[in-house]
């Protein structure tokens, strides 16, 4: 088993939200479904600070805790990641989407794990994980629990890499926080759709094939 994190690609496009409020709006969805939603005014950044256009992502780029996606993302991931939550619509001068996580998996082995913590014993952050594959079972993707950890990222099993990468998408990196099998370190990240790289689809199954 495989369990990869979402991974910000170098120079691809991010996307914020407007104001300043709704950051925490997005870091307390906490796996739950979200019935009232108020779509969030975004921003797409398309250009980097010197003012050099980011390559095109139909993932633009917020954070490990949810994934922002264009329409071609929503349209040919629906089928496969609808059982794991639900999309929500944003505001933007862009048709984008936002796919908020509602299973909840308690994974985390936080005895074997190391974790930073909070002076009331909260975890700040994962330094490495550990996880349990009793608990995650065949469960795709999934969130930790919230008292665990107050803004979980989204967990993903190599599957879902696989699709995303089989299926043509643009902009988007994995991290492989963890594994019960041995992996090489050259193959703890994929980078899907960047152009000039060992990336997309044809990378994907080269790191397939160096780990089987």
């Amino acid at each position: 088993m495989k369990i990869y994190l979402p991974d910000v690609l170098e120079g691809q496009e991010w996307i914020l939200p407007r104001h300043m409020d709704d950051h925490e709006v997005l870091e307390r969805l906490s796996g739950r479904m979200q019935p009232h939603w108020r779509p969030v005014r975004m921003d797409i950044l398309r250009e980097d600070e010197k003012g050099n256009p980011r390559a095109y992502s139909d993932f633009p780029w917020y954070g490990r805790h949810v994934l922002m996606m264009k329409p071609r993302a929503v349209r040919l991931l629906r089928p496969i990641l609808e059982h794991a939550g639900e999309f929500l619509p944003l505001q933007s001068d862009e048709d984008v989407s936002l796919f908020n996580v509602t299973t909840v998996v308690d994974a985390l082995d936080e005895d074997c794990s190391s974790i930073a913590r909070f002076d009331d014993g909260s975890i700040m952050w994962i330094d490495k994980h550990v996880l349990r594959p009793e608990a995650i079972g065949d469960v795709a993707m999934f969130r930790l629990p919230e008292h665990v950890t107050r803004v979980s990222g989204i967990y993903m099993q190599e599957t879902v890499v696989h699709r995303i990468a089989e299926l043509g998408l643009e902009g988007i990196a994995f991290e492989l926080i963890w594994s019960d099998e041995a992996v090489s370190p050259k193959d703890t990240r994929v980078e899907i759709g960047r152009p000039g790289r060992r990336s997309g689809l044809k990378s994907f199954f080269r790191r397939r094939r160096s780990t089987d």
